[in-house]
């Protein structure tokens, strides 16, 4: 078990070249864009042309060739800097990414996964509907067929990026069961109405989009795999989207813990570093050992799907640790910083707030945690 989770010396040096790039593109800019409620637009293009949408996917496809536990590193690296980047990155390469590449037809993979990995293309998974959360068996989005078109009908909301997207794929049922369809260009098609941009915790530069259907029509050929097996892809995709969750939840928390350490340092009271004080120094060592606990997991659950096995169980392990200890985490971060941490001077009022996020979205941590139980009897 051990030996799958070393990481190689070129894992260490995409973390390195991660880091860099955050530290120089992403991190002068979150002050900026998080005061204004924009959203990030040229940052997220930058990241993408890097390779971060793409990144166990071919470069045939503009990816960059490597294997899940760089794209679970890639992850945390973003989420530690701005967990808005790596949320996108983690969308584009898991629920949208994934089906396409394994399941889609090879123009579907050279066209629409090629310009989602390039960063042409910002894409967005519309699934989620008022009725149908975390039971996405229960979509009630149809998608009729007529001659050689689908027309959808429907409501989606928190739609990620959904307002914005250039690509979006739906889930809808037909009379083969539920599919996915892929839309380029969904701002152009008559009857797709971007009804409103959710208020959420996370801030106003996120943007999680209700969306109305109306008669739109979508040729067939848009299908991704087979008609009636969408339910199918999406689950595999949850499970490599929760090891991107997962992988958020390790560098909220890693950041949240660095600052911690330096502000323990620098802060005096009594004389002394407040470090000195057991009750700070307590604090600070089990964010240490959680954090750990996480990443292992979460490159474990990586691991073994570079080995090409399913990693339901795994994934969902690790989603529902590496994000109950970002909660924790930032938490006990804010504590440690006292009234600093509850300033929006401070990134982690920012951190505290997404890792709540984190347990909910890409499956609840309940139901995950009935996903894990599942897996014990089979």
């Amino acid at each position: 078990m051990i030996a799958t989770l070393e990481l190689s010396e070129s894992h260490q040096e995409h973390r390195e070249s991660v880091r860099q790039f955050c530290e120089a593109e992403v991190e002068p800019h979150v002050d900026e864009y998080e005061l204004s409620g924009t959203f990030p637009t040229d940052v997220v293009e930058r990241v993408a042309e890097a390779g971060f949408h793409g990144v166990q996917y071919g470069t045939e496809y503009d990816g960059l060739g490597l294997d899940y536990r760089s794209y679970a590193i890639t992850i945390e690296e973003l989420s530690r800097s701005w967990k808005l980047l790596a949320g996108t990155a983690s969308v584009a390469g898991s629920l949208v990414g994934y089906p396409i590449h394994e399941f889609g037809e090879e123009w579907q993979r050279e066209e629409w996964l090629g310009n989602i990995c390039s960063g042409a293309w910002i894409p967005a998974l519309s699934l989620t509907e008022p009725n149908a959360g975390s039971d996405a068996g229960s979509l009630e989005t149809t998608a009729t067929r007529d001659g050689d078109e689908y027309i959808l009908d429907g409501e989606k909301v928190w739609t990620t990026n959904g307002s914005i997207a250039d690509f979006l794929v739906v889930g809808a049922r037909t009379d083969e069961g539920v599919c996915l369809i892929g839309i380029p260009d969904p701002a152009d098609r008559d009857g797709l109405k971007f009804v409103r941009d959710i208020p959420c915790m996370e801030g106003d530069a996120s943007i999680e989009t209700e969306i109305q259907y109306d008669d739109v029509r979508v040729p067939v050929e848009n299908v991704i795999g087979e008609p009636g097996k969408g339910l199918r892809y999406v689950l595999e995709g949850l499970d490599i989207g929760r090891i991107g969750t997962a992988a958020q939840g390790v560098g909220v928390a890693q950041g949240s813990f660095e600052d911690s350490v330096a502000f323990a340092d620098e802060r005096e009271q009594f004389g002394q570093p407040i470090r000195e004080f057991q009750g700070i120094s307590f604090k600070l060592a089990d964010m240490a050992i959680e954090i750990e606990a996480s990443r292992l997991l979460t490159l474990s659950a990586a691991a073994k799907r570079d080995c090409g096995e399913r990693v339901t169980s795994e994934a969902a392990m690790a989603k529902t640790k590496a994000t109950d200890v970002a909660m924790d985490v930032t938490t006990e971060a804010v504590q440690v910083h006292g009234s600093r941490g509850y300033s929006k001077d401070y990134p982690l009022e920012r951190r505290m707030r997404v890792a709540k996020g984190m347990q909910i979205y890409e499956g609840t941590n309940e139901i995950n945690r009935i996903v894990v139980a599942n897996g014990l009897y089979n």
